[in-house]
């Protein structure tokens, strides 16, 4: 029955002659578009908003550490899987480096929940001096002493988003990696001006010295024209 709208669509507008199906179908279709847009941001839209607002807006100390426990648990599922795919010395060595440290910061931060905070030295009722301290990995291409404003995707902070990631090349791996770590990098950089908390003080800074490294090494990769590879790993 809606055959006949793609014959008078064209004109933009319906006449006295036009048959009352075809203008009842025309509304049909944009009701149903309507709707299934209102279905869409009710389901979806709020998701979208809450993954957005991770790296938008301001974080508590709470929210910092509940979100950078998923990145840091995505970026050792990807490298994980790396493991068996690259055969790169270099980018080998990232791979277990961000293992090892991001595990451990990951256990850090559960355990922070648990103790929430209770061995914590900075004193509430004294006002901290915020301003952020700049790290020798700032001023190192391809990093900035400001925020890197990189693209926050979801799939940062969702493990569900890392099924496809099984079988991926050593520049798909850097590709991904590096706003991973800039994101986090620009996290840490945030929440720095807000906190007065002695222990998310400590492990921004670790966080930004450690992924800056980490992105310098992969920026440099990608952009090196003798990617080799050993037999031997």
């Amino acid at each position: 029955m809606c055959e006949g709208v793609k014959k008078y669509r064209k004109t933009y507008f319906f006449t006295f002659q036009t048959p009352i199906y075809i203008i009842l179908c025309y509304n049909m279709i944009k009701i149903f578009i309507l709707l299934f847009m209102i279905l869409f941001m009710i389901l979806i839209g709020p998701n979208i908003q809450k993954e957005a607002d991770i790296c938008n807006k301001q974080l508590t100390d709470t929210e910092f550490i509940n979100h950078m426990i998923t990145h840091h648990e995505v970026a050792v599922y990807m490298s994980e899987k790396h493991l068996h795919n690259t055969k790169n010395p270099i980018i080998l060595d990232v791979l277990r480096n961000i293992i090892r440290l991001q595990k451990y910061e990951i256990n850090l931060m559960k355990d922070s929940k648990i103790t929430n905070f209770d061995d914590d030295m900075s004193n509430k009722y004294i006002k901290m001096d915020n301003s952020y301290r700049y790290v020798e990995g700032d001023f190192t291409k391809p990093n900035t002493p400001y925020l890197s404003n990189t693209f926050c995707d979801p799939s940062f902070f969702d493990m569900s988003h890392t099924k496809n990631l099984h079988s991926m090349t050593d520049a798909m791996y850097i590709q991904h990696m590096i706003p991973h770590h800039q994101v986090a990098v620009d996290m840490s950089k945030k929440i720095l001006k807000t906190t007065n908390n002695d222990f998310i003080i400590d492990l921004a800074y670790k966080i930004i010295h450690n992924q800056q490294s980490e992105i310098t090494t992969l920026y440099y990769l990608s952009k090196s024209k003798n990617m080799f590879e050993s037999n031997i790993l």
